[in-house]
């Protein structure tokens, strides 16, 4: 979908426009909300407010940072809301199935994968919220240093000093407990 008239697409067509916004955003904003928030009740009612929200507020939308981080934005300011008004902190995140390479592995080897990403999951989950956002954005959704700072609403400055905090909280917490790659990677330069 081209991001440079969706005000103008929502006048002309504002049915269609909305389903093709829902179609194109809606997966990977499900999948953000849900690795932020924990569970697929939650993540999908931000889902729902966020695409509600953009429609209602389109003119807001200037073009620039692209419409998705403009999303992720009001999904990030609906999430910050709701953890206020809650005061919760729990929060599980759902273990990821590795991709499995051919051979198949294992069942060894698919059960040390699942425990090193629910203890991975794990970490991740124990850090403070604007942490926790700062790893989901930089690492499951690949988003660059000024895209969260834009998102979130804070310096780049800021973004570098939460993600490099949160990997060393990350790496305190879970030690020496993954197994192989995943452990280099968590002691290395990727997370």
């Amino acid at each position: 979908m081209d991001d440079t008239d969706i005000a103008g697409e929502l006048k002309r067509d504002p049915d269609g426009t909305v389903r093709s916004l829902v179609a194109a955003y809606r997966t990977r904003l499900y999948q953000t909300a849900y690795r932020i928030c924990g569970n697929a009740a939650d993540a999908e009612d931000l889902t729902f407010r966020t695409f509600a929200q953009a429609v209602r507020k389109i003119s807001d939308y200037g073009g620039k940072g692209g419409f998705f981080g403009w999303l992720y934005a009001i999904l990030s300011n609906f999430y910050r809301m709701d953890r206020r008004l809650k005061a919760a902190n729990a929060l599980d995140f759902m273990p990821e199935v590795p991709d499995s390479p051919d051979p198949a592995p294992t069942a060894v080897e698919t059960v040390s994968k699942l425990e090193d990403a629910s203890v991975l999951h794990g970490a991740i989950a124990a850090l403070p919220d604007s942490f926790r956002e700062v790893v989901v954005f930089r690492y499951f959704e690949d988003m660059t240093l000024e895209e969260i700072a834009r998102t979130m609403g804070i310096s780049e400055g800021t973004v570098k000093s939460r993600l490099n905090r949160a990997k060393r909280m990350i790496r305190r917490k879970i030690g020496g407990t993954l197994s192989g790659e995943r452990a280099s990677i968590i002691h290395g330069e990727k997370l």
